[in-house]
This record gives structure tokens, sequence and C-alpha cells, in this order.
């Protein structure tokens, strides 16, 4: 032994030094092999097969076996010389990605010891008849990804000793009868474009391996070798298959049978005797039943992949499957499912019946002594189960359960009895308005609990029967009330180590309240961690002696956005807050003073509302606030001079004609009036704006509009926004030779805190902006003066941090805006 062992290692020590003295193969490399004696010699980028012949020629004995590879090179001279001319022993030769359309049979004479040839990844579109003559001793040979069409009976005749072919992703569309060696083991024949095999395996009686996937084939019916003690795998997916071959019933020593992406309606019961499978894959057919004795001697069948089919039961037919591991029977027609389908399966632990029609679950286990079943993943999601009923009681090895997207109710502690290995819960997209049944259930292993996107509205001790939960979302729901009382008998345990528990509250009321400090402070001391981000609508009232436009306060946005370095720096990482406030105000409607109750009418629109924008002629003294669907860019927010009012709304189209249409007439019927109070009972006529009620943060908008000039306040006109000056003002202003002023303002659309960052950098807009036309709606006259303008506060713009904080450094919350900064 000790002998073999030097040898060996005495005959790999030799081919290394043979390779580290052999610079004269330069631009040629080698290096030793994966097997004693051998050198692999690769030749990359070469400029012609001369240069190949002239670097290699007497360089090695042949002792030697070469495994030689010439890639991405220019043989164009490949005609002229032969490998042969090199005068050593060639065991392996691959001539990739080397552009060849042809292979001139003289260069590949006297190759008597070649057993790997592959001539892949080039441009060939045919074989010459007498090209392996000379190759007798070839073993495997490899043409894919090229362009040939036909493989005719002389094509391969020379090759008596051919065990694996491989000619996948060529464009073959037709081979002869006896075109392949009856010695072929491994045939690969993937995507190419054949119709029909022509009887060219019937013969391959020592075939091992079949890959025809990919083709046009509509049958297989009498192709298959009859009886063949050698087939283990066939993989025939993609096809046009219609049904199975009758030949597969009798191959004994079948393993692999891979038939997804057919149209099989049935599977025959050809695989009642298949005692040596163990993977069946045939997803996305159209089968629409088993039989009962569908896998009658198939106890060894550890895969079932029937997923994308027409199953509307499975008719008792898994029974004697008793090795089967992952069951999937995902997007069929199920209705109903019994658990009675899987009852003895010892090894199961995958069962996949998600994107089902199942409304009801049936056969528990739980009068039954020894059920046997110790499934250790359930997947229910996206069906229409309304509730589980305990079906799953007995299923006491689940690890995980996913019961997602489907119309549960309620969740009873029956549900999820003895469940002690549960580690994973998904109750997300449903309609529970509780989980309180949870304290009832006691899961000691549950670590993550998924329930957002539900109807929960309170949560005080659902979480009691979950000692060691780690993560809770419950994300998008209508939680108003948290009790700190939820997390008292809850400590996170990742492996026996104690960690914190993350709550995840995105979009619930909760996080609006003004008691969350004080909750989140609680909830730390139970070694708990609430996050989230939510959207909260706050109430406005500002009193003002005049219609005033709004600008954002982006002079503070970049403090908030981009806070200054600290001084000293700190190896000491600052934690993003956990919970992010975006304060939106309600919308601020602004209604003139001194208007007669006719003259009024206001009314929001949606964008269903400004459907085709145009200059409306409005009558003198009526004013009407339209905010626009369409909105404009804060970065372009400016006060604009006291001229009438423009609305834009973006629609890259030249304006309409201007059309004789009362503003009331104009708006559809579906948007209510407001119903206006009297001038004596008006707050605005004390210059004070009117807060109606909350909106979606979505649709909040700030409106307002100043003052048109007195002389011509009534004269509507149109103009594009196409005149955006370098101030980014809306519009110009109005000159003198342009006769009646110019109407120029704008509405803006309140954006949330996080759009801010990219509004402020945006230079898309202005007068290289897209085209947009105009509405012009005239306001009274008024002599008013511009009032200040409130910022949001700094702590309520950055979010609450869960750690308590110094306090920032002095803003500029009680700066006002100055109208001549503005202008």
């Amino acid at each position: 032994m000790a002998t073999l062992l030097y040898t060996i290692i005495g005959m790999t020590a030799s081919a290394s030094l043979n390779c580290a003295v052999r610079r004269e193969i330069s631009p040629c490399t080698c290096s030793p092999g994966l097997f004693a004696n051998n050198i692999d010699v690769k030749c990359e980028q070469m400029e012609s097969f001369g240069q190949v012949v002239n670097a290699l020629q007497d360089r090695f004995t042949e002792d030697h076996n070469i495994w030689l590879t010439i890639s991405h090179s220019q043989l164009l001279d490949l005609g002229a010389l032969s490998f042969w001319e090199m005068n050593m022993n060639i065991k392996s030769l691959r001539i990739n990605y080397d552009n060849l359309s042809q292979l001139p049979v003289s260069t590949f004479r006297n190759l008597p010891r070649l057993d790997l040839f592959s001539a892949a990844d080039n441009l060939l579109e045919e074989i010459p008849p007498d090209m392996f003559e000379q190759m007798p001793n070839l073993g495997t040979l490899d043409l894919s990804r090229s362009r040939i069409r036909y493989v005719s009976s002389d094509t391969f005749r020379h090759l008596q000793n051919l065990r694996h072919l491989v000619m996948g992703s060529n464009q073959l569309q037709r081979l002869d009868t006896d075109a392949l060696p009856k010695t072929i083991q491994s045939l690969q024949l993937s995507m190419n474009s054949l119709r029909s095999l022509n009887g060219s395996i019937r013969h391959l009686d020592e075939l091992k391996l079949l890959f025809i996937s990919e083709n046009n084939l509509t049958t297989l019916a009498g192709e298959l070798p009859h009886g063949s003690p050698n087939l283990m795998m066939i993989t025939a997916q993609n096809n046009l298959l219609e049904h199975l071959p009758a030949e597969v019933r009798y191959l004994k020593n079948l393993d692999n049978l891979c038939i997804p992406g057919n149209r099989l309606r049935s599977l025959d019961g050809l695989l009642a005797r298949a005692t040596h499978l163990t993977k069946l894959l045939a997803q996305d057919n159209l089968i629409e039943e088993l039989r009962k004795d569908e896998f009658a001697e198939a106890e060894r069948l550890e895969e079932l992949n029937l997923a994308g089919n027409r199953l509307t039961h499975l008719n008792g037919s898994l029974l004697n499957c008793k090795g089967l591991i992952n069951a999937n029977f995902s997007e069929n027609r199920l209705k109903e499912f019994s658990l009675q389908e899987v009852a003895g399966l010892r090894k199961l632990r995958l069962l996949d019946l998600s994107h089902n029609r199942i409304e009801v679950l049936t056969g528990r286990m739980e009068n039954l002594i020894d059920s046997g079943l110790i499934i250790s993943e359930l997947r229910l999601n996206n069906n229409r189960l309304r509730s589980l009923d305990g079906a799953l009681m007995g299923l006491n090895n689940l690890r995980i359960l996913n019961v997602a997207h489907n119309q549960l109710q309620t969740i009873t502690p029956n549900d999820l009895i003895g469940m002690e290995e549960l580690e994973r819960l998904d109750l997300s997209f449903n309609q529970l308005k509780t989980l309180e049944e949870l304290s009832k259930t006691f899961l000691p292993s549950l670590e993550l609990l998924n329930a957002s996107y539900n109807q929960l509205t309170t949560m005080h001790k659902d979480f009691h029967g979950l000692p060691i939960l780690c993560v809770a979302d419950l994300s998008k729901n209508m939680i108003r009330e948290l009790s700190v009382d939820l997390v008292s008998n809850t400590r996170c345990s990742n492996h026996g180590v104690p960690n914190r528990l993350e709550i995840f509250l995105d979009e619930n009321p909760v996080l609006c309240n003004e008691t969350l400090p004080e909750l989140i402070n609680q909830m730390d001391f139970y070694h708990t961690r609430l996050n989230g981000v939510a959207h909260c609508i706050v109430p406005q009232q500002m009193p003002v002696e005049t219609p005033l436009f709004i600008q954002p306060p982006i002079a503070m946005l970049q403090p908030l956005l981009k806070p200054s370095a600290p001084l000293v720096p700190s190896n000491v990482m600052i934690q993003p807050p956990s919970i992010v406030q975006i304060l939106v105000p309600s919308t601020l409607v602004m209604q003139p003073p001194q208007q007669t109750q006719q003259q009024q009418s206001s009314a929001p629109l949606s964008s269903a509302a400004v459907a085709a924008p145009a200059a409306v002629p409005l009558p003198t003294q009526s004013a009407i606030l339209l905010p626009v669907a369409l909105p404009i860019p804060l970065a372009l927010a400016t006060v604009a001079p006291p001229v009438p009012v423009l609305l834009e709304a973006s629609t890259g189209a030249p304006p309409p004609p201007v059309a004789n249409v009362s503003p009331i007439e104009s708006l559809p019927n579906s948007i209510p009036q407001q119903q206006q109070q009297p001038l004596d009972d008006d707050p605005s006529a004390n210059g004070v704006l009117v807060i109606p009620q909350q909106l979606p943060y979505d649709e909040l908008k700030y409106d307002a509009q100043p003052e048109p000039e007195p002389d011509d306040a009534s004269k509507p006109t149109l103009q594009t926004a196409g005149g955006a000056d370098d101030n980014n003002d809306v519009g110009r202003a109005p000159h003198a030779n342009d006769g009646p002023p110019v109407p120029i303002t704008t509405s803006t659309t309140m954006q949330t805190i996080l759009e801010f960052k990219n509004i402020i950098h945006d230079d898309s807009y202005g007068a290289g902006g897209p085209a947009a036309t105009v509405m012009v709606v005239p306001v009274p006259p008024a002599t008013l003066v511009l009032p200040e303008v409130i910022p949001l506060p700094l702590d309520k713009a950055q979010g609450l941090a869960t750690e308590p904080q110094d306090d920032g450094p002095e803003t500029q919350q009680d700066q006002s805006v100055d109208l001549d900064d503005l202008e």
C-alpha cells in the first residue's frame, strides 16, 4: 500500500515538475491534473492554430496524459495542420468558444487514445461523416450549444465505445432511426426542436439517463427501450406530451421521472408498480384525478410534486407511499382536505396545500392512538378557510404553520392545542379581530408570529401563552389600545440566550397616541421594542388676516434630514429611531371675508374630477378653491404676487379651447357642494382658517390663493408653465407691455417628511419641465398682509426614539418666513 502511495506521489510530483520547467510552451499554460500523470494544458486567445502547434510540439512525452483546452481563439487555419503533429498523448480535447463553423477531418486524424472530445459553444451546423473515424476509443462526446440540425446514420457509426453523448441546445429537427450507437448510457437532447424521436433510442438497452426536455415532442409511445433494466431517469419537461408511454410500466428500475410542463391529464396507473421510484415531478400539467391505486407499490417514493394541476381530491392515493417526505399539491382545485389522506405516513415532513380552494379541513387526529404523522411544515395559505375547527389537533410535531391569505375570523384554543414544537405561525391577511384566544393556548416554542393585515383593535393579554416570542408583526391593523400587560409574561430567547422582543406596528393608530412615549418606556422595561412608521393626521387651525400661499419650510428640512456630524468622533453606532411619526396636517381651506353665501363654493376634487384641465371662465367675485389632482413639486414653492389664482395640472398636452361653462356645472354631480354658513357666523370673516374633517394622508393638500388686482380681477387669462424663471416661479410676473396681469400662483400637495429629501434635490422641473395647462379662478380684491408660517416641530418630524436622548441644539421653529426673502 505504501509503495502504491509513493508511486502516485512521485508521478504527481513528476507532472508538477514537468509543468514548472516548460516555459517554452507560452502563451499556453499547464498544471497538474486531478489524476496521477495527467497534465492540464490551456491555450486561450490564440491568434492561430499554428501558434498552438508551435508552442506544444514535442514538449511532452508519451508517458503523460494531456488534457488540452483551446478556447476563445482564432483558428482560421485549423485545416492546415493537425493535432497529430504535436507528438503528444492527448487524452481529452476541448475546442470551445472558437467560432468554428466546420470541423476539418484531417485535423483530427491519428488520435487513438482520445477519450473525451468537446466542440461545444461553436457555430457548427453539421458533422462530417468520417469525423470520428480515427477516434475509436472516444467515450464522451459534447457537441452542445451549436447549430446542428440533423444527425444521420453515418455520423457516429465509427464510435463503438461511446457512452455519453451531449447534444443539447442545438437546432435538431431529426434523428435517423439508427443514428445513435447502442453503447450509449447517457443521452442529452434537451432544448432542441425535435417533434419525434423516430425510434432512435428504442434499441439503446444500456441507456441509464435520458434528457429530452424542452422539445416539441407530442408522444413517447413506442420510443423507450422496452423493459430496459438500466433506465433510471427520464427528464421530459416542457414538451407537448398528453400521455405517458406504456413502456413506463415495465421500467422496473426507474428512479426519477420528471415530466412537468406538459399536457398530461392522467397518470393512467402506469406507476402503480414502480417499486424503485423515489422522485415524481409532474407539476404544471392538466391532471384532474388520481386513482386509488396510483402508487400502490411505490413505497420508496420520497418526493411527489403535483402542483399546478386540476386535482379536486386525492382519493386516498397516498396511503401506500410509506417513504414520502415532501408532498406538494399547491395550485390545484381542492375544495376540501382530510388529514386522513396522509395518515400513517411516518416520514412526511412537508405538506403543501397552498393556493387551492379549500374551505373545510376534516379528519382530525385526536382520537387516533398513533397517527404516525410527524409533519414539520404545513402550508395552507391562499385558500378559503373561515375557521380551522380544531382540524389540526394531533399535529404535535408541527414547526411551521402558514394559514395566511384566508378568511379566518377567529382562532380558538383547540386550533393550536398540543403544538409544543411550533416555531413560526403566519396569520396575516385574514379577518381576525382579536388574538385573545392565543393567551389560552400554550405555545412554548413559538418565536415568530405574523398577524399583519388583519382587523385587530386591542392587544392586552394576547401573548401570555407565548413565553419566548421574539418577533411579532402586527402591521397594517387598526390597533388603538396596546397594553404593557401584553408582554409581561414573555421574554425572547434564542436557543436559550435572552434577547429583545420586536413588535412591528406600521400604520396602526396606536403610534399616533399621545401616551406613546410612556408606553415605549414601559415596554423597554420588559425587554420589548416597538417598531413602525405611521402617518398621523393632525388638525390645524391658524389665525390669519389674509388668504395666504403657504410655502413648506424648505430651509429647515436640510438640518432635519442631514444632521450635522459630531464634533468629537464616536465609536458608538447611533441607532435610527424605531418609531417614526409622519405628521400630516389636515386640509387648510380659507374662505375670504366679505363674501355672500351665493358667491361661496368650495369642493375638493379627486383625481377623477380633473379629467380634462381647461381654462374655464368664471363669474366675477366668485371664489372656488380647486385642489389640483396632480401635485406640483414643493421645490417650486414661491410667494406669488397679488394676482388671480392659477391652478396647475401637469398633463403634457396643450390646453383645450376655452368654453363658457359655469363653474358649478363643470363639476361632477358626485362631488357634494359644501353648505356655506351665513356671513355673520363665518369664522373666516375674523381671519381664521376653517378646518374641515380629517382626510387620508395621501389626499391632503394645502390650498391657498393670493388676492387679484382690483382692476382686472374678473378677466381670466390662460398661460402655460413654460415661462418659469430661474427662481423656480410657476409663472412670470406681469409686464407693463403684456396687457392684463397674468395670473401666477400654485397649489401644492402636502408631501410626507420622507419625500422631502427627493423633492429638494429634484431639478427636473422648471423651464425645462413638461408642458402644463392652467385654470384661472378670479378672487375678490383685498388689501391684506401675509402672515408667518409655522413649521412642524423638530421632534415630531424626526420621530420618537426608543432610548432617552439629550436635548438637541436649538432649532429654527420660531423663525418666520419673510415675504422679501421668498420673492
